[in-house]
């Protein structure tokens, strides 16, 4: 399934260096890394895509995490270009 690929990505992203976690939901990187590592062992359960939309959603923790990191471009690429489609099916 594509949202484990974009789930992939996303962990490359953030285990690749200092993360700014201010306006985020999560206490640490490790958190988000967890919880993200969790829903790729369950993306076939429709909770864990549902979650894993809501954590994309503008404002959501992801895409505050980052924004405040530095990484606003490649974010917007993932969700909007290469998995848009995936993460938010018309």
């Amino acid at each position: 399934m594509r949202l484990s690929d974009l789930i992939t990505e996303l962990l490359e992203i953030l285990r690749s260096g200092e993360q700014d976690l201010t306006w985020s939901s999560y206490a640490s990187v490790d958190d988000a890394v967890n919880e993200l590592e969790d829903l790729r062992q369950k993306i076939s359960d429709p909770e864990a895509q549902q979650r894993l939309r809501f954590l994309c959603l503008p404002t959501g923790a992801l895409e505050e995490i980052a924004i405040s990191s530095g990484w606003a471009k490649e974010w917007l690429r993932l969700v909007n270009e290469e998995y848009g489609p995936d993460l938010y099916p018309q």
